[in-house]
């Protein structure tokens, strides 16, 4: 493969797997679960982020509003004045609000420097 080549499939690569059109967000949406929730679900639209609320012994995952994620929105829907709340508004981001490395970004990251290493 020459280098041009190999410049314009990296490229095509890239915009293949970061360009898509009418994409759903994806949540883990769970009510008050005391373990570490694995159920998950598109958002519908309107619900570009998702929610996990920590209540004392329990946890609740949801798709939700990023303009009502604020503590008054949360402490009003939930009946709730003692819990933290983590919003974000990537795939599958509510599980923990610890840093995620995206799996998409992990294999392009992997697919890109095996194409390199061949070009090169």
């Amino acid at each position: 493969m020459n280098k041009m080549n190999c410049i314009l499939i990296s490229a095509f690569i890239t915009l293949v797997v970061f360009c898509s059109s009418g994409y759903s967000l994806r949540c883990y949406t769970c009510d008050q679960s005391p373990v570490l929730c694995k159920t998950n679900g598109t958002c519908i639209p309107g619900e570009d982020a998702c929610l996990q609320i920590r209540f004392t012994k329990v946890k609740t995952y949801a798709c939700w509003k990023s303009s009502r994620c604020n503590i008054n929105e949360i402490a009003s829907l939930f009946h709730a004045d003692n819990f933290e709340y983590f919003c974000c508004q990537t795939d599958m981001c509510n599980k923990s609000p610890t840093i995620v490395i995206s799996k998409t970004a992990f294999s392009v990251a992997t697919i890109m420097t095996m194409i390199w290493m061949l070009c090169f």
